[in-house]
């Protein structure tokens, strides 16, 4: 892999959808699907590199699988990330969108994780 990663063009544009504020739940939940479809695109880039028979197989069994490529630690909070981003990408009756700020620490972690999970 290269030793310069380029960042995920929808991690940026998740971040240009929070913008000064989200108003619009709609906004916040779409810049939520952005995060998890860019860590989704790490794990599939990972896989071509690595194992390209992961790169068909589901998004949880490739989590599963994280592990025994990489460190424990970033298995877990890749993991724990992608599940967060999952349920908060739905809506649920009853239940309030992502707020600006938990966005915004999600869009950190992912950017940490994308960056630890192109490291050779």
């Amino acid at each position: 892999m290269a030793d310069q990663v380029t960042e995920d063009p929808r991690l940026r544009y998740a971040e240009r959808l929070l913008g000064p504020s989200v108003r619009l739940t709609l906004w916040a939940r779409c810049a939520t699907w952005l995060i998890r479809l860019a860590l989704e695109h790490a794990l599939d880039e990972l896989w071509l590199a690595r194992e390209p028979d992961l790169a068909a197989c589901s998004t949880r069994a490739q989590l599963l699988a994280l592990a025994r490529f990489r460190d424990e630690d970033i298995a877990r909070r890749f993991g724990e990330l992608w599940y967060t981003l999952s349920r908060a990408a739905h809506h649920h009756p009853y239940e309030l969108a992502p707020t600006a700020r938990e966005i915004r620490g999600w869009l950190d972690e992912a950017r940490a994780l994308i960056a630890e999970l192109a490291k050779d």
